[in-house]
């Protein structure tokens, strides 16, 4: 599992999908953060709204491009199976900044309903080239946050794209697992070796018929409370094992 988070941070493109984990080297001097603003209900000047959505497995990201409160242009697109609602937000606003590079916009506010995106663009620490590349455009973009799904029209739309993009069969973009997808499918694997050990074990059966399935919740430190459980302890049934 180390070797392939590792993996993903060093490299970009990892059998022809692309890395989210990917990290640049940036010295100290370098690092970037952007400040982000609440959304005060009012639909004013060029704004892009962005979203992420995951259904059935799928996932998709959409933003819509308003000036006032008059749609001119969208975008959407599909992602494979082993990204994350994360990840589709952030390529959300990536691509959005992409879109205000590439017809050279003027002053534009991208509205933006993921706290967890704009946490890791205002985050000094932040290395992955992603979220970084967003960090570096310098041109008049202002980034604001909103509540989802409280009846804005612009964040509705974006959200109702995102949705439909979960539809199409084909991809745009492929991720790699992210290093926390590594880490819960190999915690799945160990609790099923764990839980199959469990069930064929001759021992403990007394446990077993308290606790029959294996739960990293129920893990106990305390001394007295597993003499207990375990009944190995200082009771007189238990110590007559060594004393007959």
């Amino acid at each position: 599992m180390a070797r392939q988070i590792r993996k993903n941070k060093l490299n970009k493109i990892i059998d022809d999908k692309i890395s989210f984990e990917y990290e640049k080297r940036i010295q100290p001097w370098e690092t970037l953060k952007i400040d982000w603003n609440y959304y005060m209900e009012e639909m004013k000047g060029l704004m892009i709204f962005t979203d992420g959505s995951k259904m059935d497995g799928r996932v998709g990201y959409a933003f819509v491009v308003f000036y006032n409160k008059t749609e001119r242009d969208y975008r959407k697109f599909r992602l494979n199976e082993s990204s994350t609602i994360f990840m589709a937000e952030v390529i959300a606003i990536q691509q959005a900044v992409q879109y205000v590079k590439a017809n050279d916009l003027g002053q534009v506010n991208i509205i933006i309903y993921s706290g967890s995106a704009l946490m890791a663009l205002s985050a000094v620490e932040e290395a992955r080239d992603i979220i970084d590349n967003i960090k570096e455009y310098k041109g008049k973009i202002t980034l604001t946050w909103i509540r989802a799904h409280m009846g804005n029209f612009g964040n509705e739309r974006a959200d109702q794209l995102a949705k439909e993009v979960t539809l199409i069969s084909d991809e745009t973009i492929s991720f790699v697992p992210s290093r926390n997808q590594i880490r819960n499918e190999l915690n799945k694997i160990i609790k099923d070796l764990w839980q199959n050990r469990w069930n064929d074990s001759k021992n403990a059966r007394w446990i077993k018929n308290l606790i029959d399935k294996v739960n990293v919740d129920r893990l106990y430190g305390d001394f007295y409370i597993n003499q207990i459980l375990t009944a190995h302890g200082v009771f007189r049934e238990h110590q007559a094992r060594f004393f007959e």
